[in-house]
């Protein structure tokens, strides 16, 4: 029960109160209506019994009128006991069926009908199915046996029948059916109410769910902008790092400006976790296949990190297996970056002396797939084997020390668990205190032998850009200057805009092969201003290429979907321009 009712309760409204549902509370009303007209037709069977002389009838009523009083009272102070309650009121109306055929009668008159329906009525609508089918099976049985075995002296309890005389035949009829049709309209408007309840209820849901929309909307919004306002001014930083240190500064300088690339790098991998974990959460992450030599890609990833580990006095070895050089997959280079950068910046971050050893090995190869198994192992800390599965979990760390002693704020394993899901793949540990950690998964690559023939065109430093004409519409003053340093070390002249409008305008004024485009730009921003450039009558200018160049890293569908060719992320160094660039001259027919 909800609430305490008093012992001494009859009210009906009181022990309705103490159910939340609808049809409960039905249910009880049910209850209490058959056992109201049961007390009335038992006080007017005994009356009538008595006045007739039919005193076979009378210890019946008596009885029955008994029990209802009790089952009333019980009713209204304990209604949660309103199904044991049932069973005996359905009992008691089969032994009613059974006396008034085999005792009083002899035979099957109407109210022993009416009390076969309500039997079946207040099984359904109170026990339930199943009782429901039972009931009425044994509340049956005895008229069914009757008009098998008809005519049968044997059948009877007594010689002599003792049936209530009119007008007491009828008015317990007459209150039969009127019970028969209160409960049925109790049940029907319970239903009803039910109905309405439900219908309340999806419409609030509804109202949750559009809300539930309008926050997610508003989450992706904000994450989209702080995405933005946060990686330009990092992109400034490693850009002009990046620029200091092409310049051949002095090794002192040198020295500084690494430290500030990789701080800068390690706030970037940071921002990168944190979107890319909402990104993940919303299952908003989608995968690219990008064609990419996956031998050259880990050399490539491993040489920044191999200066990383030099800091420390590590150790740093790259084991390719043979069977993988000049394989070309398709893939996400991104999301793979991703995992290697996390496995490996967490093994070098936990190491303070030793070895960091990155395998690759092919364990299956065929002429569509390649199965690589990827592995890093560390001589560092090690982990606890009852922490194995935790530090894969959000904000866990192995040990409670472990964010003061080394940092981190227990993404990075979250995010590759959940990245190499994507890649139907799962990560596995092998490791114990004081014996370094091994971290290894294993992912199906679709093998492209060689590159399509469209980008089959590979990036060195004397590729010829003379018949790229650029332009590059970024309104950030500092991310401007870097591309143009940039470009400049490419021996690229590209003209320079400030917003989407005058990139439209430019486009109208002159022919550019390609549009390097910033999104978020006062006046039109990105989506803005392709749609107009989209829809300019001109085919030649309407089709030229153009690259979103964007610090989001959770657009890429709404990106592609909005008619962009490519994407580029910020904080954009030399050589990720150069891999563009160099894709952009092979498909737009320029080599």
């Amino acid at each position: 029960m909800h609430q305490s009712i008093p012992l001494f309760n009859w009210s009906l409204r009181k022990a309705q109160d103490t159910e939340p549902d609808s049809f409960i509370r039905a249910r009880i009303s049910i209850a209490y209506t058959i056992i109201l007209f049961a007390l009335l037709k038992s006080i007017i069977v005994l009356f009538i019994s008595i006045n007739s002389g039919l005193w076979l009838q009378v210890p019946r009523a008596a009885f029955v009128l008994a029990v209802y009083v009790i089952m009333l009272k019980v009713l209204l102070y304990k209604p949660s006991s309103l199904k044991i309650l049932t069973h005996i009121m359905t009992i008691v109306g089969i032994l009613i069926i059974v006396s008034n055929i085999y005792l009083y009668t002899h035979k099957i008159n109407l109210i022993s009908l009416q009390f076969v329906f309500m039997i079946m009525l207040t099984g359904f609508y109170i026990l339930g199915n199943g009782w429901g089918i039972m009931y009425s099976l044994i509340s049956a049985l005895p008229i069914i046996i009757f008009l098998i075995l008809k005519g049968n002296p044997n059948l009877y309890f007594s010689s002599a029948t003792q049936e209530i005389p009119s007008p007491g035949v009828e008015i317990i009829a007459i209150l039969n059916f009127v019970s028969i049709i209160i409960n049925h309209s109790l049940f029907y408007r319970a239903f009803q109410r039910n109905l309405k309840e439900k219908e309340n209820l999806n419409q609030q849901l509804q109202l949750s769910v559009a809300e539930a929309n309008s926050l997610a909307i508003s989450r992706t919004n904000f994450l989209a902008t702080i995405s933005h306002e946060l990686r330009t001014p990092l992109n400034s930083v490693i850009g002009i790092t990046d620029l200091l240190l092409l310049d051949q500064p002095e090794e002192r300088q040198k020295e500084n400006l690494r430290i500030l690339q990789f701080s800068a790098q390690d706030l970037l991998s940071l921002i990168n976790n944190v979107l890319d974990f909402n990104k993940l959460e919303s299952d908003k992450m989608v995968l690219e296949r990008v064609p990419f030599c996956l031998a050259e890609f880990m050399r490539n990833i491993c040489s920044a990190l191999m200066v990383k580990a030099d800091d420390k006095k590590l150790r740093f070895v790259l084991e390719i297996d043979h069977k993988l050089e000049g394989v070309v997959v398709n893939s996400d280079p991104t999301r793979l970056s991703q995992l290697i950068y996390n496995l490996v910046g967490n093994a070098i971050k936990f190491t303070d002396k030793g070895t960091i050893t990155i395998r690759l090995d092919c364990i299956h190869k065929s002429d569509q797939t390649t199965d690589v198994l990827f592995s890093v192992t560390d001589t560092g800390a090690g982990i606890n084997p009852e922490k194995h599965d935790a530090i894969f979990e959000l904000f866990t760390q192995a040990e409670s020390d472990t964010t003061r002693k080394y940092g981190g704020t227990g993404l990075g394993l979250a995010i590759v668990k959940q990245v190499l899901a994507l890649l139907n793949s799962e990560i596995h540990l092998e490791s114990s205190p004081g014996k370094g950690s091994r971290f290894y998964f294993t992912v199906s690559f679709v093998v492209q032998w060689e590159y399509p023939e469209t980008i089959s065109k590979r990036i060195t430093d004397n590729t010829n850009f003379d018949q790229l004409k650029i332009l590059i519409a970024e309104d950030n003053d500092v991310n401007r200057f870097i591309l143009k340093k940039h470009l400049d070390k490419l021996n690229i002249n590209a003209i320079m805009v400030a917003n989407g409008k005058q990139a439209y305008e430019a486009i109208l004024a002159d022919d550019y092969r390609l549009l390097i485009m910033d999104l978020q730009m006062p006046e039109w921003d990105g989506y803005e201003t392709i749609k107009q450039i989209r829809s300019i009558k001109d085919p030649a200018k309407a089709g030229i290429y153009i690259i979103a160049f964007t610090a989001s890293v959770t657009e890429q569908q709404k990106i592609m979907d909005a008619g962009f060719n490519d994407y580029l992320y910020k904080p954009v160094t030399l050589n990720d321009l150069k891999v563009k660039l160099e894709k952009t001259v092979s498909l737009i027919g320029l080599t």
